[in-house]
């Protein structure tokens, strides 16, 4: 019978990102984009721990195994997307059971958009993998008509990335916090999840 190991009564809920910068991200941009993220999740009451897991096939890496007792996501640097349109910048899978563990995200796109936009390569990029992960804790039809789920981000919202205020809201806040105590807490048994939905984060067409 599959359970909850533990459940944060108390403190703050965590989960681990395992990064695969197969895009080759300089360290920078990603560094900037990573303190975003942790930003924007202590804001929503979540910690955040990073796991470099780029060369982890070749390095053998314990810490990249996924493991039963801690929550984790991966997400996937990729220079582009095989078979979405061009304005998709990142895309989460997320299961019939509204879980998932895995996203990518699509940098090609972003660094057009620095080209036509104030906000920095690793400050947009920080944004796309907010998104992403704020579509795998928060589930299905996670999409909002503002903040930092909206579906599509138009210059109004480039201008709150580039200052700083786009995030979740408080109820998208108390969302998360409970999916990591409870669907997402680490589990005793595997579960296996094999039907996946696509949920993407969009920006304007260059």
């Amino acid at each position: 019978m599959c359970g909850s190991s533990f459940v944060w009564a108390q403190g703050n809920p965590e989960f681990t990102v395992m990064v695969y910068n197969d895009a080759g991200v300089d360290h920078s941009s990603l560094r900037q984009a990573q303190d975003i993220v942790e930003r924007i999740y202590q804001q929503a009451g979540v910690a955040i721990q990073w796991r470099d897991c780029t060369h982890a096939s070749r390095t053998g890496s314990q810490e990249c195994l996924w493991t039963l007792q801690r929550t984790a996501f991966s997400v996937k640097i990729v220079r582009r997307a095989l078979n979405l349109p061009g304005e998709d910048f990142g895309v989460a899978f997320v299961g019939e059971d509204g879980l998932g563990q895995q996203a990518d995200v699509f940098y090609s796109g972003i660094e057009r958009m620095e080209s036509t936009s104030t906000a920095l390569t690793g400050r947009l990029l920080g944004h796309v993998i907010a998104h992403e992960l704020g579509h795998l804790l928060l589930g299905m039809n996670s999409h909002s008509r503002a903040g930092l789920m909206q579906g599509r981000w138009t210059d109004v919202q480039l201008r709150q990335i580039s200052m700083g205020r786009l995030g979740f809201d408080k109820d998208q806040s108390n969302m998360i916090k409970a999916h990591l105590r409870g669907p997402y807490a680490p589990l005793r048994c595997a579960v296996v999840r094999q039907t996946v939905r696509v949920t993407r984060a969009s920006l304007p067409p260059m």
